[in-house]
């Protein structure tokens, strides 16, 4: 999924953060953002929130959200931590982000909002996209995907 292009120059201590959260070693990952910075990146562009969405490490999200982490930075894909928690249905990340404010109306460079990752991803759990549609997700655009998509988030949506 990543761009075409030369990856991304990052803080080589940063590389290492994504095995610590797969492993859930939050005092690792902590370690080495306080000599980074909450906001290192990978050479996706993603940050230790996005990849603790991605990974499921909910106590480390918190952790990060309490310490002030952008809840709405975006890869190098313009995915952004709601893209993640959708496409892993990731329902205890996604309602901590919402109640940390995440935008639910940011776009990746498809012109795709997390509530489209959250209903390609779903099969048969909608949570997520439930919590994105009473979130407040944007449903103007709905013309715009495939009719299966839209009666999901009609259906939803009313209810």
């Amino acid at each position: 999924m990543a761009r075409a292009g030369r990856p991304n120059k990052t803080d080589p201590r940063f590389n290492e953060v994504d095995w610590l959260i797969r492993q859930h070693d939050n005092e690792g990952v902590k370690k080495i953002l306080s000599e980074t910075g909450l906001e290192a990146t990978d050479s996706y562009l993603r940050t230790a929130l996005i990849l603790a969405t991605l990974h499921k490490n909910a106590d480390l999200l918190g952790w990060l959200i309490s310490q002030g982490a952008n809840v709405n930075h975006q890869d190098r894909n313009g995915a952004s931590a709601l893209h993640f928690a959708g496409q892993e249905k990731n329902e205890e990340a996604a309602k901590l982000l919402l109640k940390a404010g995440a935008d639910l109306n940011v776009v990746d460079v498809y012109g795709n909002a997390p509530l489209w990752r959250a209903v390609f991803n779903a099969k048969d759990d909608l949570r997520v996209v439930e919590l994105y549609v009473q979130g407040g997700a944007n449903l103007a655009d709905l013309a715009k995907y495939p009719e299966s998509f839209r009666k999901i988030v009609e259906a939803i949506s009313k209810g």
